[in-house]
């Protein structure tokens, strides 16, 4: 396995020197990098350049971090690609876990566990509905496995994953059009009717909270979670896929009519209410006559819900 490592920057001075280092401390050496400076006006390059890791360096002007992983895999020469974003850190062991787990395995697609960490790189917790309950690695999986984890609690960590690079270029790359979640939107095209693997040992630090980070507008990144459910539907048309989509549908309706102004309710809208059950479209149609009270109700339930599984945590934590 030759594994290319692809990084987009956009004004990331302030971490990519780690990112970069922690690639260059793999107990098992990549065979490229190739970071893409997609516009920077900071000084991602200089610092870049101060680490003395070797890297193939593409300056581009897309604005788009989908377009700019394009420009990367393209550039690439390996036969898979590790993704890792310009502010989390690799821990040594990451490479090296995948390449023990995945020879003799027909999976296109390696995700391990990870720990979330500050903005001065200290691990913190991470919330119950967000840990994998997987107690030992999987090779393997469906999709539908993939939809299990979710139920039970899970967490994307998108620099956790590699994917084999004739995959990724049969599936057609990542959409240029989903300005959030690109990411999911890929890894869904990527393991449709394939098999993957899930790593239950922890190899990646994952920034929470890290400013100017694409993850932390939840409005547009539920609008287009909720656009790659649904346009990767015909390609994953499973009980399970359904059965997430019309969950999501759900949260983001109730999030965007509690919180969202009426041009994102209505996207959430559009895109949600063929999903959503009769009981809900029935509640919606009524609540827009009585929207306060519709809010206020949501809003409690919401609270409910929080109180319970706190309670649950400090139960079992």
């Amino acid at each position: 396995m030759r594994i290319s490592v692809i990084m987009p920057c956009h004004n990331a001075s302030r971490w990519i020197a780690a990112a970069l280092r922690s690639i260059s401390k793999q107990t098992q050496s990549a065979h490229e990098i190739v970071v893409i400076d997609d516009g920077s006006t900071d000084n991602s390059v200089l610092e870049i350049e101060r680490t003395s890791v070797p890297v193939k360096l593409l300056r581009v002007g897309f604005n788009n971090a989908a377009a700019a992983r394009n420009a990367g895999i393209e550039a690439a020469t390996g036969d898979w690609i590790a993704l890792l974003d310009a502010d989390d850190v690799w821990y040594p062991n990451h490479l090296t876990r995948a390449l023990e787990l995945l020879p003799g395995t027909s999976d296109v697609a390696f995700m391990s566990s990870h720990d979330w960490i500050d903005l001065e790189g200290h691990v913190i917790p991470i919330p119950e509905a967000h840990r994998c309950k997987l107690l030992a690695p999987q090779t393997g999986m469906s999709i539908d496995d993939y939809y299990k984890l979710n139920e039970t609690g899970f967490h994307f960590g998108h620099s956790t994953v590699l994917y084999g690079r004739d995959r990724v270029i049969e599936v057609g790359g990542f959409d240029i059009t989903q300005r959030r979640r690109h990411d999911i939107d890929l890894w869904l095209r990527v393991i449709a009717n394939r098999t993957w693997t899930y790593d239950t040992v922890k190899s990646v630090g994952y920034r929470e909270n890290t400013p100017g980070s694409i993850s932390r507008d939840e409005m547009e990144c539920d609008y287009y979670y909720l656009r790659a459910l649904v346009k990767n539907l015909n390609r994953i048309d499973t009980p399970r896929h359904r059965k997430h989509l019309a969950r999501q549908s759900r949260r983001a309706m109730g999030i965007a009519f509690v919180a969202g102004p009426p041009d994102h309710y209505a996207r959430i809208r559009e895109l949600s209410w063929p999903y959503l059950s009769w009981f809900f479209k029935f509640f919606y149609k009524c609540g827009s006559l009585y929207p306060d009270a519709l809010r206020g109700l949501i809003k409690a339930k919401r609270q409910i819900v929080h109180t319970v599984r706190n309670i649950h945590v400090a139960n079992h934590g």
